[in-house]
């Protein structure tokens, strides 16, 4: 546990200026040295020690500039200023990129297993050029080079981004043909923002933990104390938060949907305590799942991304997931947890929580040595399979009556074969989504013989004549939520039995799925579903 006593933050300044006397042109020592810093530029317990180590991180960052191509190579994807990045992302944060970073962007290779990039591109390209279609001789960056008539990589990357942007397709098939050509980029930032040494937010104030950092504390009241009020932000202020949380994915090599397929006003932030800040993000509305809702977040310490994840809720309950930043692991990894679930549960009136395996050990040997379904655990959170719990309840005991015990990675592997979950409120867990989909499917398969185009078209008509929904006369987005609720609302509903208050609601509810999603998740929770589910629904087995 990090010390913040008086002495340690005395030694702590006599290190930091014994190290500004170091030559630093060891790779690895810089890499760890990095970490270090930005530890101590989220956990200062002081301006001093705050101004020490941003005056290190500059000295280290200058450094790095200073190195040989060799170890310039060697430090790639690291995420320090001015280093390269290389990896592959999807076409919307390609795009994104190369308008945003056109200079420090290019096109690195292709992987072989990929498919050709004409594949894509020759049904728009005109019919005299029968030749370069069918050119089998040509690499795939020189295919492109020819096609585009650029030489650099950057240029040539950028025409082939907007060429396969204008594709006549919806732009979920657009992102898997893309997807399938398997691109590489290269990332070279002349910009210092674009690391994870300086890619902070604004904040308008500093948080220093003078008294040091909070690692006992009484979660269940914190999950409870009223959450602020959202912190209003110009349009401006939401892009840099959004700018801010794709770089920081995109040095891990990353993407979440929510941040990837975000706008500017589909994001929420509140500013939380310890210096804590967190963003919501919702997906644009032709990317959003049916019926759930699935809302990333990035935590913000003192400007600095230190945790992401999201949740994917669906009335009370949500399955929710976090990942905490290598470097901030040291923290207050526990505070931050129950930051994240007092957001939620306040912001989305979500009472139910789960979390997967994974996030406890499930193909994750560090979340089983660690023994992270303990951090859980301490939250209230536990397996949901009956045996495993009983499991939990024997091995609990053992650890508060047996000094020095530690559960094993055999008895910690078995919990990975159930979710966890946690209920803050009286109602029982409802019928899930994985439920009312293999429900649908069945319907469909049942009732119209697998024809999904005459089940939507029946899913029309049962709205217009019960609800009164007339499609025709929906905006855009609107008909975006009608065409992802639809079948829903159709084929689960008992609609004779919805009263005409309940039936202003669901139409707002089925208007909102498209054009706002923070409060169709609202109006969803609050909706007497589970009064109006149809009997075939509720005996339905899988």
């Amino acid at each position: 546990m990090p010390d913040y006593s008086p002495e340690a933050t005395k030694r702590k300044l006599e290190l930091l200026k014994a190290c500004s006397q170091l030559k630093l042109n060891n790779t690895s020592n810089i890499k760890n040295y990095h970490n270090t810093l930005l530890f101590l530029c989220g956990y200062a317990e002081s301006k001093e020690v705050f101004g020490a180590a941003m005056q290190e991180m500059n000295r280290l960052c200058d450094a790095v500039l200073e190195l040989s191509d060799i170890k310039k190579d060697s430090l790639s994807s690291s995420g320090i200023a001015f280093t390269e990045t290389q990896s592959s992302f999807s076409l919307k944060i390609m795009l994104w990129l190369a308008n945003t970073y056109p200079n420090d962007v290019s096109l690195h290779s292709f992987d072989e297993e990929g498919l050709h990039p004409k594949e894509l591109l020759k049904h728009s390209m005109n019919e005299m050029e029968f030749e370069m279609i069918s050119d089998e001789k040509l690499s795939k960056l020189k295919w492109l080079e020819k096609a585009s008539g650029f030489k650099k990589n950057k240029d040539i990357l950028k025409w082939y981004l907007n060429k396969v942007d204008e594709l006549p397709l919806n732009d979920q098939l657009k992102e898997q043909l893309f997807e399938s050509t398997k691109l590489y980029t290269s990332i070279i930032p002349t910009n210092p923002k674009f690391s994870r040494s300086f890619g902070s937010a604004s904040i308008s104030s500093r948080y220093f933990h003078s008294n040091g950092i909070l690692k006992k504390f009484n979660e269940h009241q914190l999950i409870h104390t009223k959450l602020p009020k959202e912190k209003k932000l110009t349009a401006t202020q939401k892009e840099e938060v959004l700018s801010a949380s794709r770089i920081a994915l995109i040095l891990l090599h990353r993407e979440t949907d929510p941040i990837t397929y975000c706008s500017p006003e589909g994001i929420k932030v509140f500013d939380l305590e310890h210096g804590l800040s967190i963003a919501l993000f919702s997906i644009d509305s032709n990317w959003r799942l049916p019926m759930e809702s699935y809302i990333g977040f990035m935590m913000f310490k003192n400007g600095y991304p230190m945790s992401y994840g999201g949740a994917w809720l669906f009335g009370k309950r949500s399955l929710i997931g976090i990942n905490i930043f290598e470097a901030f692991r040291g923290g207050e990894s526990a505070f931050v947890f129950a930051q994240l679930l007092r957001t939620y549960r306040q912001a989305f009136g979500a009472e139910q929580f789960e979390v997967e395996p994974y996030q406890f050990g499930k193909n994750n040997p560090e979340g089983l040595k660690s023994g992270a379904f303990w951090f859980y655990h301490r939250f209230g959170f536990r397996p949901l399979d009956q045996k495993l719990n009983e499991l939990s309840i024997i091995e609990h005991e053992k650890i508060g009556s047996t000094k020095g015990y530690r559960s094993s990675i055999e008895v910690l592997k078995q919990f990975t074969h159930s979710n966890l979950g946690v209920n803050f409120g009286h109602e029982k867990p409802g019928i899930t989504p994985s439920h009312i989909s293999y429900f649908i499917t069945s319907v469909i398969a049942k009732q119209f013989n697998g024809d999904r185009k005459l089940a939507e078209e029946k899913s029309k008509q049962l709205l217009k004549t019960k609800l009164g929904v007339m499609y025709s006369k929906l905006k855009k987005e609107e008909k975006s939520g009608f065409d992802k609720l639809s079948l829903y609302i159709a084929f689960c509903l008992d609609l004779d039995k919805v009263k005409a208050k309940d039936k202003v609601q669901l139409i707002k509810l089925i208007k909102e799925k498209g054009t706002n999603e923070f409060e169709y998740i609202r109006s969803f929770s609050q909706f007497p579903f589970g009064r109006l589910f149809v009997k075939p629904l509720l005996e339905f087995r899988t």
